[in-house]
């Protein structure tokens, strides 16, 4: 899913992240699934908080280098080997709670077989693979999302940004295992019945790679991969991610290029992200620090960030620390757009309206 962390980047695998207290192993999580959120509190919130607040809370990104300054993006994500010590990682994901003023969404993808970052947990050990769960029962694929979600919360992570829902008979995602099928109805009851686990065990859910990857055989991460699909044929991929509402909690924009839509990348292209809206879920863009997407667009990877901004998304995903010194200036880069314009700062507001919206829905807001 995301681009190849940079070897240098090693030494900065230290969480450094705060989360809000799971509930007891065992015990049903009916946030996600049960509350809509309080928008009197979500305003209340979205209007206490600073320019450079707002700007933070549209970050997902790696966890940051410095241990002892404020945490200030929307959501950490941990990849790599940041949670090969999970006791480690839980204590210093609880201990640094104190840190964010927004409690942030702790971001993992476990979607099963080799693509699962809490592997180490004794749980999940045996997690199958998306194409293997297709095989099984939707009760028992409810099931492992239900335990995955459970020692998500046990460790401290809130956010899944599985399951794939991307149908695909031939090409990468078929290649990889990734895909639950080549067909639509068992992608959606599959795909479906494990977001619907992960929301029982209050785990925001991240439907992926939005509007569909099909039967691509090229990997978008690191080359460009395009399809020609009509509007009707985007709409039919996007309606296997529909039918698991109101499980899943937003969708991962694809790094695919639909022409019919532009020549960018679907996380570039506003019509596409205003697509997934429509189902009220936040966007999630796919890893903006590959080089591959500035590549891509021929533009500086500045560029990259702004656009991706400039097309509605609401978390921007980075596998670079946000106060790294040899990455991009993120909070420098929105900030200068929310204050170039009006409609940009209004647009950061809707943005981060509907970030507090799923975190309300998580209980993170609460008593805030």
């Amino acid at each position: 899913m995301f681009g190849a962390l940079r070897s240098s980047l090693v030494p900065l695998l230290l969480v450094i992240c705060a989360f809000h207290e799971a509930p007891a192993q065992g015990k049903t999580n009916k946030a996600l699934t049960e509350r809509t959120p309080n928008e009197a509190r979500v305003e209340r919130v979205l209007q206490s908080l600073s320019l450079r607040d707002k700007v933070g809370q549209l970050l997902l990104a790696y966890p940051q280098v410095s241990k002892e300054g404020p945490v200030e993006v929307g959501g950490v994500l941990f990849v790599g080997p940041t949670l090969r010590k999970i006791h480690a990682a839980k204590d210093r994901i609880r201990t640094a709670r104190e840190h964010a003023r927004v409690p942030p969404f702790f971001a993992v993808d476990i979607e099963g077989g080799s693509f699962n970052r809490l592997n180490r947990h004794p749980s999940l050990k045996d997690l199958p693979l998306a194409r293997e769960m297709a095989e099984l029962a939707e009760s028992d694929v409810e099931a492992w999302g239900v335990r995955v979600g459970k020692a998500m919360r046990e460790v401290g992570l809130n956010m899944n940004l599985a399951p794939v829902f991307d149908v695909a008979s031939a090409g990468h995602m078929f290649r990889n295992g990734r895909s639950f099928s080549g067909d639509p109805e068992i992608v959606k009851k599959k795909a479906t019945a494990f977001a619907r686990g992960l929301a029982r065990s209050g785990v925001a859910a991240i439907g992926k790679h939005f509007p569909g990857y099909g039967d691509l055989d090229s990997d978008s991460d690191h080359e460009r991969a395009t399809v020609d699909w009509d509007e009707q044929r985007v709409r039919t991929e996007a309606s296997v991610f529909r039918a698991a509402d109101p499980f899943l909690g937003g969708v991962m924009m694809s790094n695919v290029v639909y022409s019919k839509f532009g020549s960018k990348p679907a996380i570039l292209e506003p019509s596409l992200v205003s697509l997934a809206h429509e189902s009220g879920w936040i966007t999630i863009t796919d890893d903006v620090a590959i080089r591959a997407l500035a590549e891509q667009i021929g533009a500086e990877r500045e560029e990259v960030v702004r656009l991706a901004f400039l097309a509605g998304n609401d978390l921007i995903l980075t596998t670079e620390p946000p106060d790294w010194s040899g990455g991009l200036d993120y909070f420098g880069i929105l900030t200068r757009l929310a204050e170039s314009d009006p409609r940009m700062a209004e647009q950061l507001n809707a943005a981060v309206r509907r970030v507090l919206r799923l975190k309300d829905r998580l209980g993170l807001l609460d008593g805030m």
